[in-house]
């Protein structure tokens, strides 16, 4: 096997679903001007997350039954044959079902490459790696729009699409080549009521917080799904229980190096998305900087989190992996409070520094985080482990937003420059409440030593009892 390959073909096939996030909010006016159905707009980008969301976990219970590299290659297909289609819509409903297409594919990508990367790495090695990871993902996030403009521009909107499939193909031929798979899967089945149960409960909840700002949260529709969520996730637990190979085995939730940092993802993630939201109405409406300032304000987070994680893979060799950890949750917690500090005669490169701190705190955590899940158990429950840490980023963002838009709107109705600054500032002291509690929670890191996460060999951690 020809480690150097396979870790571009993830690369490659990373770069893709990340840049996938971010190239069509660019391009999304031409495709509304060529398509028509205005009214489908804000789907396109809500049947994505929500069918990635919901799809990681059973691809990362596939990969731990069946094998990485084909469930991998199967789901890259799917993503390329959606992008083909997406490419090809003539009607707006044609997109948004093509987009769920390509999301069945693109929710693998996280769960099993970072599995993959655990099955062939040793700790020490993905300290290394993981500010590679991190700057791929920066890269796409500035890259994304830039190149969506430039198609748009130059182009026809179509290529945002087209343009996956070289690239895609390429990672697909470098994994079926390079990769010679070491893990031997076993020969189980999958508890389908106990998937369809918990996939069933998670969407109902994701519907809820991503619609219910617009049809309101108490209306019956949200009501009957709020209900479903609550029966189905009981339904889960009683099944997980009793089977004899559950789809999520129940005793991940009891591993402290499984549950704190899906715990730390879910609270800390809702930095960057309220950011995301409110740094650009905050610096164009109240200090009327144009779109250009406002996106690099957003932006610069993505220069501090592979600056973080490629010293997190440093600090790691010296400094006990708790220790490291709390250090990149205090910096998200003093940025926490330089934001809730924040007025209207603020500078702007004050709000640059904020989200370079955030981001340089996320990628310190966050990698210290990764690399200890990804040790955390064994091989045969690796990709159902890794596919949780996806699902709570997704699912922090989704319920943080929804929490920031109803905190914003009871502050923040009439309109007026007033309240447009009081409601956002009320969102901006509840993030960083939010700060403090994923430092509290980050305390809770299991005291793992230097020489139990390096020098004991790959598989320590899991058969430690954190």
């Amino acid at each position: 096997m020809n480690r150097n390959w396979v870790l571009v073909s993830i690369l490659i096939v990373m770069f893709l679903s990340a840049m996938e996030a971010t190239i069509v909010t660019t391009a999304m006016k031409s495709i509304v001007d060529d398509l028509k159905g205005m009214e489908l707009m804000n789907m396109t980008f809500s049947v994505y997350l929500l069918i990635t969301a919901v799809t990681t976990p059973i691809y990362g219970k596939l990969a731990d039954l069946y094998g990485r590299k084909r469930i991998l290659m199967i789901a890259i297909a799917v993503f390329l044959l959606g992008s083909v289609l997406c490419g090809a819509a003539v009607t707006m409903l044609q997109l948004v079902i093509f987009r769920a297409v390509q999301a069945l594919g693109a929710g693998a990508i996280f769960p099993i490459t970072m599995t993959i990367i655990g099955d062939i790495y040793t700790p020490e090695e993905q300290t290394r790696l993981q500010g590679i990871f991190s700057s791929v993902w920066a890269l796409s996030s500035i890259v994304g729009p830039l190149i969506g403009g430039l198609i748009v521009q130059f182009a026809d909107w179509r290529w945002i699409f087209f343009l996956n499939l070289p690239l895609g193909l390429a990672s697909l031929l470098l994994l079926s080549f390079a990769f010679r798979e070491t893990f031997r899967p076993a020969g189980r089945s999958i508890d389908w009521i106990g998937a369809v149960s918990f996939l069933t409960s998670i969407s109902s909840m994701l519907i809820v917080m991503l619609f219910g700002g617009e049809s309101g949260f108490l209306s019956p529709v949200n009501l009957l799904f709020a209900a479903m969520f609550v029966l189905f996730g009981i339904v889960f637990v009683a099944v997980e229980r009793r089977v004899s190979e559950p789809f999520m085995p129940l005793e991940l939730l009891r591993n402290r190096a499984i549950l704190i940092p899906n715990l730390f993802s879910f609270l800390a993630y809702a930095f960057p998305i309220a950011t995301t939201v409110y740094f650009p109405l905050w610096l164009q409406s109240l200090k009327h900087q144009s779109p250009i300032v406002s996106g690099f304000a957003v932006a610069i987070a993505t220069v501090g989190w592979p600056l973080g994680a490629t010293a997190a893979g440093k600090l790691m060799r010296r400094l006990p992996p708790k220790r490291v950890t709390v250090l990149g949750a205090g910096l998200l917690v003093f940025s926490g409070g330089m934001l809730a500090m924040i007025t209207t005669v603020t500078p702007v490169p004050v709000f640059f520094v904020i989200m370079l701190l955030a981001g340089f705190g996320l990628g310190v955590s966050r990698t210290v985080l990764m690399i200890l899940m990804q040790n955390a158990v064994e091989n045969r429950q690796r990709g159902i482990a890794m596919s949780t840490s996806a699902l709570m980023n997704t699912l922090g963002q989704t319920v943080f937003i929804a929490i920031f838009g109803v905190v914003f709107n009871a502050f923040a109705s009439s309109g007026e420059a007033a309240d447009l600054a009081h409601g956002i500032h009320v969102v901006f002291t509840c993030v960083s409440a939010v700060m403090l509690l994923a430092f509290l929670v980050a305390l809770g890191v299991p005291g793992i030593s230097n020489r139990e996460l390096f020098d004991d060999g790959k598989g320590a951690v899991a058969q430690k009892k954190v």
